[in-house]
């Protein structure tokens, strides 16, 4: 007979994994539990969750998804980092807050990204993508650029024709007053 304790982490697993096609596996071993609580206050404030859990329930519930190739990565203590919309975001504040631990914890063991599987190195590499809110605004000035050179050239005539007038207006002056 199943543990029921087990049956209801499957069961939460299951809900909390969904239809992730986005996550990470980390190392925490070595990080105290305030340092624990700290690193999931850090990623929830940046939209995402980490969960700790037994790997072969990990395992399990990756599984029953269709999701292979996790075998040798589940091994050890193991905690699952889900992202939602940005995934960048939770990304940037696991390697921020890696950096600043002494030990450099946690230490990246792999993980999922839009249905392919990433190495070791795949927070390194995610964490130099930039956030949604960055693209947004690199969008914004691309579209920005071209209606600011229109304005640009549209003021030109206008501006060139203030000077001309300036300048027949200076010397009708110089010419009147001399």
């Amino acid at each position: 007979m199943a543990n029921p304790r087990n049956d209801a982490s499957v069961a939460n697993l299951r809900e909390q994994l969904g239809d992730a096609k986005t996550f990470f596996l980390v190392d925490y071993q070595g990080l105290s539990a305030d340092d624990l609580g700290n690193l999931r206050n850090a990623v929830r404030a940046a939209g995402g969750k980490i969960l700790v859990a037994k790997n072969t329930l990990i395992n399990v519930v990756l599984k029953e998804q269709g999701v292979e190739g996790f075998d040798d990565v589940l091994k050890g203590p193991t905690a699952l980092v889900l992202v939602g919309e940005e995934m960048a975001a939770p990304v940037k504040a696991i390697t921020a807050f890696a950096k600043a631990h002494a030990k450099e914890l946690p230490v990246s063991k792999g993980g999922r990204l839009e249905g392919s599987i990433l190495g070791e190195d795949a927070l390194e590499r995610v964490s130099k993508m930039p956030t949604k809110q960055e693209v947004q605004s690199q969008l914004v000035g691309l579209l920005l650029a071209p209606m600011q050179q229109l304005v640009g050239v549209l003021e030109g005539p206008q501006r060139n024709l203030v000077t001309v007038i300036n300048n027949y207006a200076d010397k009708v002056k110089e010419e009147g007053g001399a």
